[in-house]
């Protein structure tokens, strides 16, 4: 494997958590790869960069209350129990998730830092991490929907890095996406014992 190639898939890892790819259920439009300009999903005003020569999406319709979803997704401190690629992973900044909330992760030691741009309890979250050169922008949304709770998640990476491999980069991070959406998915499920 070539240095530029360890580096897109240290990267997709450090954003994402994992590149294993799961199957995961298309849920309408929310598992498109590459949105269009019309469809970015939005969190009280923040979006992925629209310009970002790479941009993925994914979704999952996850069969568990709302609240045990939000839960697994803002209890940074407990990623591990089912994401133990990305140990240690903690917040630095005391409190719920906030606007200007920082949290560190270290998916195959590397050492990442991302900082929250903004949150709205139970539906949104965003947040963005500078990463090996690649600047990234990573947005998810929770929506309740008979039967459960559709969860999408937006991804934008820019920089030399991803520029040099974007279908290195683009594969990387659909791969990363579908994996993360699925294990919420199964994590939240089995925990409820909704599935």
């Amino acid at each position: 494997m070539n240095a530029r190639r360890k580096l897109l898939k240290g990267i997709g890892v450090a954003a994402l958590g994992t590149t294993v790819t799961l199957a995961v259920q298309p849920v309408a439009a929310a598992d498109e790869a590459r949105p269009s300009a019309r469809t970015y999903q939005d969190c009280r005003g923040v979006t992925v960069d629209k310009d970002a020569p790479v941009i993925s999406r994914a979704g999952v319709l996850i069969k568990a209350p709302l609240t045990t979803v939000w839960r697994l997704h803002t209890d940074i401190d407990n990623w591990a129990s089912w994401i133990p690629e990305i140990t240690p992973a903690r917040k630095t900044t005391p409190g719920p998730l906030r606007p200007g909330s920082s949290f560190e992760w270290s998916p195959q030691n590397m050492k990442v830092k991302s900082t929250v741009k903004t949150v709205k309890p139970l539906r949104c979250t965003a947040w963005g991490a500078p990463v090996n050169g690649i600047t990234g922008v990573h947005l998810f949304t929770f929506k309740p929907v008979k039967g459960g709770v559709l969860a999408t998640t937006e991804e934008s990476w820019a920089g030399p890095p991803v520029e040099a491999d974007i279908p290195g980069s683009q594969s990387s991070l659909d791969a990363g996406l579908k994996d993360w959406m699925q294990r919420l998915k199964d994590t939240a499920e089995t925990r409820s014992g909704c599935h």
